[in-house]
């Protein structure tokens, strides 16, 4: 899935590039960069589906077909590629890959893309092993030994220090083709030693991406078995459940604003927090004493009403608990993050990037984030400024982050 999303990125990339820098100028990305607020690699999965599909203004969509139905399978591809990419995808198995590979083909099919033929290989594949047909008759399959991620550190290491290198070179040599040009001076040789850096600064981009994508996938994958969807459902009170009901089941109290849970001899309110008996004092209305209520995770409570699941609100101000061992109290709020390791901190649910939205704050965030956590990961916050990191199977506290150096509005 990864590679064909990179070759998904690489082949979109090609089309704006060759087709902005005829109509608006080879420096057509460092201007949508400007105009964007943000850095931008037009190779980049994300950036080739997410802007034109986000910007009804956006130069690149006189690249792509035209019409609703074309920019919904854009928007089915890039949520393809934002589950993948932010480890989202459960179980991990054949019938998974085929579903994503699918959308993706009828996206690359409509946009005339060359990408559709690998993807109809990977799709080929899948069915050969499905059946029992691959690898061919006579040979042997070996389990490649898992990498370990130590020693892909220290290959991303000298892989950045490369593309480093390559871009003091490439940025020399344009100082002194502009220095050539304003004497008005011609220097072929110069020009042509400037292209194959900047062909050999773009596969450096490419390996140091990949060792990214690698590590990244290999630390989620030793957080143990991932929870269960840490977002709430999307439900309004009051309204019928649109999900499975619970299956935790607590009692509506009597005498008190609060919960009893049976399984746990406990009132709910110890483990919300004592602002939830303010949110259960409003059900009391229209449930019924000793009624049965039904709690994700979470803190949504369900319960029957004439024999309907209906949506009674959420417990506390966030969207869950902070468990007591995490070093912080409060509630998480409603948003799920990504961070990366080239520091790219993302909004999980709408695509937005920290730089996107708070460019001043982001390069120190995500420089002291790094720190913390050098391979990344996914993140939360409490509605007391604890920023949680998923591992190991739980949320752990790994630093306090203020309102001002995050996403606006989410603190």
């Amino acid at each position: 899935m990864f590679y064909v999303l990179h070759s998904l990125g690489r082949e979109l990339g090609e089309r704006y590039d060759a087709h902005l820098k005829a109509t608006i100028g080879p420096n057509w990305v460092q201007g949508l960069a400007n105009i964007r607020k943000h850095y931008i690699n037009k190779y980049d999965p994300h950036f080739v589906l997410a802007e034109p599909l986000k910007f009804p203004d956006s130069p690149t969509r006189a690249c792509l077909p035209s019409g609703g139905p074309f920019f919904n399978q854009l928007e089915d591809t890039l949520a393809v590629r934002n589950a993948w990419s932010h480890y989202e995808v459960t179980p991990i198995d054949l019938a998974s890959l085929k579903t994503g590979i699918s959308t993706i083909h009828a996206f690359a099919t409509t946009a005339e893309m060359k990408l559709g033929k690998l993807c109809s290989q990977v799709t080929k594949r899948i069915n050969a092993i499905a059946n029992g047909t691959y690898p061919p008759e006579g040979t042997q399959p070996t389990a490649a030994p898992t990498p370990d991620i130590g020693v892909l550190m220290a290959e991303l290491a000298q892989a950045r220090a490369n593309e480093q290198a390559l871009q003091d070179d490439v940025g020399a040599a344009q100082q002194l083709l502009e220095e050539a040009a304003r004497q008005g001076a011609v220097n072929a040789d110069l020009e042509a030693k400037l292209a194959a850096l900047q062909l050999h600064l773009d596969q450096a981009l490419e390996d140091k991406q990949k060792l990214e994508f690698v590590i990244e996938a290999l630390a989620s994958a030793e957080s143990a078995t991932p929870v269960a969807d840490d977002r709430p459902i999307q439900a309004t009170p009051g309204h019928p459940w649109p999900g499975p009901v619970p299956p935790r089941s607590v009692t509506m109290m009597s005498l008190h604003p609060d919960l009893f849970d049976p399984a746990t001899s406990r009132r709910v309110s110890e483990e919300f927090g004592p602002d939830s008996q303010t949110v259960i004092a409003s059900w009391k209305a229209t449930v019924a004493p000793n009624a049965t209520v039904f709690l994700t995770p979470l803190g949504q409570a369900v319960t029957y009403i004439n024999g309907v699941p209906i949506y009674l609100g959420t417990l506390g101000s966030g969207t869950g608990p902070v468990d007591s061992g995490s070093q912080a109290a409060g509630f998480f709020v409603p948003h799920s993050y990504t961070l990366r390791m080239n520091g790219t901190i993302e909004d999980r649910e709408s695509g937005d990037t920290l730089a996107d939205v708070n460019p001043d704050a982001a390069p120190q965030t995500s420089q002291r984030l790094l720190e913390l956590i050098p391979t990344g990961g996914r993140l939360r916050v409490t509605t007391t400024g604890g920023l949680a990191r998923y591992s190991d199977g739980e949320w752990t506290v790994v630093t306090d982050i203020s309102a001002r150096d995050w996403f606006p509005g989410h603190l």
